[in-house]
């Protein structure tokens, strides 16, 4: 039995192809009935988003970011299986939660 449910759009098989060509895909997955909201991204495209944030601005972050070889369901669903159950799953931050925050005076 899965123990999550990545919430794809009722029409995704429609245009799957496309966001494995676009290399990039921001979508809510629900492990343990936790709601996560993860950004995936290919090497290339995040280098190419990294390369635009910093034309604009002095740094780029992205919360829960995944990098994968390819962004498809092949691979979106190997990463949650392989840590579910470890430790690396705490690593990434639950939507609505509170996260620990930072702050410089």
């Amino acid at each position: 039995m899965r123990n999550y449910s990545i919430k794809f759009p009722d029409d995704f098989n429609e245009y799957e192809w496309e966001i494995e060509s676009k290399g990039c895909l921001e979508i809510d997955i629900e492990i343990y009935g936790n709601i996560y909201n993860f950004n995936f991204y290919d090497p290339i495209r995040l280098n190419q988003k990294i390369q635009d944030d910093l034309y604009s601005n002095p740094y780029s972050f992205y919360e829960n970011l995944v990098v994968i070889s390819s962004v498809n369901v092949e691979n979106i669903e190997y990463f949650i299986e392989d840590i579910i159950d470890t430790p690396y799953l705490s690593s990434f931050n639950i939507k609505g939660k509170s996260s620990n925050y930072l702050y410089f005076k």
